[in-house]
């Protein structure tokens, strides 16, 4: 080999080792850019289910909290429907009570509203044809801090009486007292319904 053969011999070696030289380096960078991309994968892929795995557990509990809630609402109506019913019942077997019965409850009411000062007391017309004997004297009796008389006048009532004291007027009439018994017990039955958990009631 002559000279000029080593030489170039030599230059192609060298070119061949620099050559593999930058295979091997663009080899281990794609490698390790690959490897990279496939951590970073990763954790998007980890981090787009973590998300979708938290939006489907809101939508659970939306849903869950829908569905108690809605049940909350049927079981409040169904009471309020019992109560107004057991209400209605009671008021109509009052209403329909032997006039003993039914004029003593009255001058339990009257004794209950009766203000001081004069008052009136108005009935229906079928109550002041069935009043008991007596009745205008146990009304002053139930009445030691003022007056209360009887009004001849009868009101147009369904039951019950009407107390008035001037311009002010108390309707003590069945339907009326019902009702305020009946929204005292609908508010009573939604506080249980819709008491927070664990919520303790008061003794």
């Amino acid at each position: 080999m002559t000279g000029l053969e080593a030489i170039l011999a030599h230059i192609e070696q060298e070119a061949q080792a620099e050559a593999q030289g930058l295979l091997d380096a663009a080899q281990a960078e794609a490698q390790a850019t690959l490897e990279s991309a496939q951590e970073e994968a990763q954790r998007r892929s980890q981090a787009i289910l973590e998300e979708a795995q938290k939006g489907a557990d809101a939508i659970r509990e939306r849903a869950e909290s829908a569905a108690l809630l809605e049940k909350r609402d049927g079981l409040l109506r169904c009471k309020q429907q019992l109560i107004r019913e057991a209400l209605g019942q009671v008021c109509q077997e009052l209403e329909q009570a032997p006039a003993q019965e039914y004029f003593s409850l009255l001058l339990e009411l009257v004794g209950r509203w009766a203000q001081p000062g004069d008052g009136v007391l108005y009935l229906n017309a079928r109550d002041l044809q069935r009043l008991p004997q007596g009745f205008q004297e146990e009304l002053e009796r139930i009445a030691p801090q003022g007056k209360i008389a009887l009004s001849p006048q009868p009101r147009q009532l369904e039951s019950g009486f009407v107390l008035a004291y001037g311009p002010v007027e108390l309707d003590c009439t069945f339907p009326a007292l019902f009702q305020e018994a009946y929204d005292q017990l609908r508010d009573a039955a939604g506080a249980i319904l819709f008491a927070p958990a664990g919520a303790k009631e008061e003794p």
